[in-house]
């Protein structure tokens, strides 16, 4: 669904994500903070593909911003395997506020799962889990019907984006919220 095309759009789901993350990696390597950026996609709980897009120590460059650009829409979103993933490095970093942000535009979901709410309660405890290591989740969705789910997983932490071509513009304001 990232290859999609929103009404009253130009551009598919998965470019303005890649626009608006972009940004948000910009802004915050000018503020000096460590950032990574990883994104996912799974075929099965046997094949769960973790992407390195930018590394906490890499810098904000043409290498970092040629592998976010090169990224495809693909396959499923067993978004509880991912976070987990992504915890593993971000536990390790010297922090005061360890966030990882989610930002997806969908449910959690994979061919080999019928039960539509296994992966939802996946996420959940994920999501749990990594609370209990101090890292704060926090899910941007770009699914109209995500209510439907979304506080499922992440509580209240979570915000949808009705207007998906504002998401360059949201995103950036959201972190800065998120980390006063």
């Amino acid at each position: 669904s990232l290859g999609d095309v929103p009404s009253g759009c130009t551009q598919t789901k998965l470019e303005l994500s890649q626009e608006a993350v972009s940004l948000l990696a910009w802004a915050i390597d000018q503020m000096g903070d460590p950032l990574a950026i990883g994104g996912f996609h799974s075929n099965t709980r046997h094949e769960v593909r973790y992407l390195h897009i930018k590394g906490f120590t890499e810098q904000w460059n043409d290498d970092v911003k040629g592998r976010l650009a090169a990224m495809d829409a693909a396959y499923s979103t067993r978004m509880g395997a991912a976070m987990r993933h992504a915890a593993h490095y971000l536990q390790h970093q010297q922090a005061d506020k360890k966030l990882l942000l989610i930002l997806t535009d969908g449910e959690p979901s994979d061919v080999d799962s019928k039960d539509e709410r296994l992966l939802i309660e996946d996420a959940r405890i994920a999501v749990r889990e990594l609370d209990q290591k101090g890292i704060y989740t926090y899910c941007i969705n770009l699914d109209p019907k995500a209510d439907d789910y979304v506080a499922d997983i992440f509580g209240s932490h979570y915000t949808v984006v009705d207007h998906i071509a504002k998401l360059p513009e949201q995103l950036p304001k959201l972190f800065m919220r998120l980390t006063k």
